[in-house]
């Protein structure tokens, strides 16, 4: 696959990062914040690519593809236009400077 295609990414995606704020009573509270709201492409993984995917030691469900941005990380989490959120177990750079294939959990809140 060349270029990301702007067809192919057809689905919108909030990508948050873990933000640490001083609570009110001095002490630290965690929220999510938003890192950035892209367009993206969003397959459920197959059993084969599932068992790949533990082989490089994540349990991932989801992959989602996004056109290459350096601030992503591993310790993100994408949240879905349906209000699903899966946390990013693994991150795949495609290409130089062209796509990101984040390997992501669905969690279950």
């Amino acid at each position: 696959m060349g270029i990301v295609s702007s067809g192919i990414l057809d689905q919108r995606i909030t990508i948050q990062m873990l933000t640490v704020v001083r609570g009110s009573l001095g002490g630290h509270d965690e929220t999510w914040s938003t890192l950035a709201t892209v367009w993206a492409q969003t397959l459920d993984m197959t059993g084969r690519e599932i068992f790949q995917a533990k082989a490089m030691g994540s349990s991932s469900t989801m992959l989602v593809t996004i056109r290459y941005r350096s601030d992503v990380k591993a310790s993100q989490r994408v949240l879905f236009s349906d209000g699903s959120i899966a946390r990013i177990e693994w991150i795949r750079h495609v290409t130089r400077k062209e796509r990101l294939e984040l390997y992501c959990l669905i969690l279950d809140d």
